[in-house]
């Protein structure tokens, strides 16, 4: 691996230890219901940011890296694009949450500057990221999650604060202490930015969402996949439910993530690099071999998962409900074909274009919805266990047949 390649690694470490951290301290501590009220208003919060402010980043990364490094009007203009979705998110987000969650002022104010923040914490690491700042970048996500766990920490076990809020506070607190440490990190490019003139420049943002739309599409319905039992979960059969589901699921695919991850990364890397050298069979061949080393990983992490879940789901996650094969099984072997998709879609990338996709998610999506509303409400969490593992492995099993028969066609030039 490359030393940026071990640079971003590190920098994800203590992100995916906390995000971990937190989901056990939240379930054991906070509750289910607590735990699945967060969750809900985590992703809603997540699929709005998503579809309103994801096509300027991806914008960011794409426009800034192919320019020099005189760009002041240019990153001004993503700055006022930032202002303003950041101000639609966060309306959108106040609605959402009165409407449906019938949050209290204190809960619709924390969530709704959570959101409001998310986007400037959004727009420096996107820019840190087009001028290489790897450490920079590590040391922002790196202490927004710790002050994140400290938050927590400080809440459960000094206030005794026993509700989601708790969370939504202790990220508010991150993303403001965060965003004051960026402004005193100098970049250049940054102080360049015209902070006292917004301007809404048409041209521009259509030029933006022309970039950005596709990968930001892909996203969203990624997003809503991964959100959308949880909600059919809460209407049928309550919170409680919802918030074993949610934390189950959560342990289960962020640590199925970190555990695959230095293989993701550094593979995706050589994948690019040899398809930019216009070796494009050893493309082919590198993707192979990452699946073997993914599928090694993926049997390590079964066996100490089988070996310990008694003791995990009973004693620390204190949801003994949830300690039933056709509930965690399905779980964890949708979280690896999930990953393993995700793999073999980024070589993919360099052959179809994006509408591929979208329509493969899509159906994907609406095939998850349907038969959730269908069996969930008489099969309750196994209906959503086993849906997802079904619509992950059909999704997986597409992008996997598509990549081999790409693969099989370098191979015979």
């Amino acid at each position: 691996m490359n030393r940026e390649v071990i640079k971003y690694l590190a920098g994800r470490f203590i992100p995916a230890i906390v995000n971990v951290a937190v989901i056990v301290l939240a379930i054991r501590f906070l509750g289910p219901v607590e735990y699945g009220r967060y969750s809900l208003l985590l992703y809603t919060v997540l699929l709005v940011i998503t579809l309103s402010f994801h096509w300027v980043q991806v914008s960011i990364l794409r426009f800034l890296a192919g320019m020099p490094r005189e760009t002041n009007v240019v990153m001004s203009r993503f700055f006022d694009l930032t202002v303003f979705t950041a101000l639609v998110s966060t309306f959108i987000v106040v609605v959402i949450g009165k409407w449906y969650f019938d949050l209290s002022l204190t809960e619709l104010a924390l969530v709704a500057i959570f959101a409001f923040l998310n986007h400037f914490f959004l727009f420096h690491q996107a820019i840190l990221q087009v001028y290489n700042k790897s450490v920079r970048s590590a040391i922002l996500e790196g202490s927004d999650q710790l002050i994140i766990m400290i938050g927590v920490l400080v809440g459960l076990f000094f206030f005794q604060w026993k509700s989601s809020m708790l969370l939504f506070a202790s990220l508010v607190i991150a993303l403001a202490g965060v965003l004051i440490l960026r402004s005193l990190i100098r970049v250049k490019g940054l102080l360049t930015i015209d902070l006292k003139h917004l301007y809404w420049d048409s041209r521009f943002s259509a030029k933006v969402v022309e970039f950005g739309y596709g990968i930001t599409l892909w996203l969203f319905l990624s997003h809503l996949l991964m959100a959308m039992d949880r909600f059919i979960i809460m209407e049928y059969l309550g919170y409680r439910e919802a918030g074993m589901y949610s934390a189950m699921k959560d342990l289960l695919y962020k640590s199925i993530m970190f555990a695959s991850f230095p293989i993701y990364i550094s593979y995706q890397t050589k994948i690019l690099d040899y398809w930019n050298s216009r070796h494009r069979e050893d493309a082919w061949v590198a993707i192979k071999e990452a699946l073997s080393f993914e599928l090694l990983i993926f049997i390590i992490f079964f066996i100490l998962f089988m070996v310990f879940k008694q003791w995990l789901v009973a004693d620390l996650l204190k949801i003994p409900e949830m300690d039933l094969w056709l509930i965690y099984l399905p779980l964890v072997f949708s979280a690896f074909f999930w990953h393993i998709g995700l793999l073999f879609q980024r070589f993919l990338e360099l052959f179809l274009k994006p509408v591929y996709l979208l329509v493969a998610i899509a159906v994907i999506v609406l095939l998850n919805l349907l038969l959730n509303l269908i069996f969930v409400p008489d099969y309750g969490l196994m209906a959503s266990s086993l849906i997802l593992l079904l619509t992950s492995l059909l999704y997986s099993g597409f992008i996997i047949v598509l990549s081999y028969i790409f693969g099989q066609r370098l191979s015979k030039t």
